[in-house]
């Protein structure tokens, strides 16, 4: 299973060819966004019936939305503490975007380098960032 972040969601929706081309060697898994990224999502549009429409789409290209639940809350103060403890941190919403793939067992994908692209996240969570250029 991967879980898909809001940066790489806008990639697909631009169409970005080098985001399209990585996510390929994903196809057989199935594709899941946080149920955070959803409202990230929602927030975006200007009215209630985009907002309506947003979800439509979100709901028929992903296999599911991922809920934030008491587990992942959870694993977000174990991440977090951990990401501490290493001298790192994370934005509230990545880290329980994080959490939530994390507490699924699945590939994080992200292109924010900046905050993900670190080694010690890396080696503490199964994360696939997406270089472009």
């Amino acid at each position: 299973m991967i879980v898909v972040d809001r940066d790489i969601l806008v990639k697909l929706v631009e169409s970005n060819q080098a985001v399209i081309d990585h996510l390929k060697q994903y196809r057989g898994e199935e594709w899941t966004i946080p149920s955070l990224v959803a409202w990230e999502s929602y927030k975006a549009q200007d009215s209630r019936q985009k907002m309506m429409q947003a979800q439509q789409r979100l709901q028929s290209d992903f296999d599911r939305i991922l809920n934030f639940s008491d587990d992942a809350a959870l694993e977000a103060a174990y991440l977090q503490d951990r990401l501490q403890s290493q001298g790192n941190s994370l934005d509230t919403v990545d880290l329980l975007n994080l959490a939530t793939a994390y507490n699924e067992g699945a590939t994080f994908i992200t292109h924010n380098k900046n905050d993900f692209d670190k080694e010690p996240l890396l080696e503490l969570a199964d994360v696939d960032v997406v270089h472009t250029a």
